[in-house]
């Protein structure tokens, strides 16, 4: 994890501010459980492994959940928060 980004979780999501880029972004609780996720895992982890975790914590159905995953995803990958490596999706630090 960057040292230069810092994360505040609530009960409602999460709020990420990049120290770096003095911007500050808002979670809701999945996107912040996919943040949780991917920075419990220092060596990358794949969708599929994101949505599997995430199917312990929510009862909704996996294509919701792969749904929910790709778009958050997207965003912190535009965010330049996390990045793609060989499958693998790693936080950008």
């Amino acid at each position: 994890m960057s040292s230069d980004t810092h994360t505040t979780y609530a009960e409602d999501g999460a709020v990420l501010v990049d120290f770096k880029k003095g911007l500050c972004y808002r979670l809701n609780v999945v996107a912040a459980r996919i943040w949780i996720t991917i920075e419990s895992s220092p060596d990358g982890i794949t969708v599929g492994g994101i949505v599997d975790a995430l199917e312990t914590h929510f009862d909704v159905g996996r294509q919701q959940l792969e749904e929910d995953t790709s778009h958050w995803l997207d965003k912190l990958q535009r965010f330049g928060l996390v990045h793609q490596r060989i499958g693998q999706i790693v936080d950008s630090s």
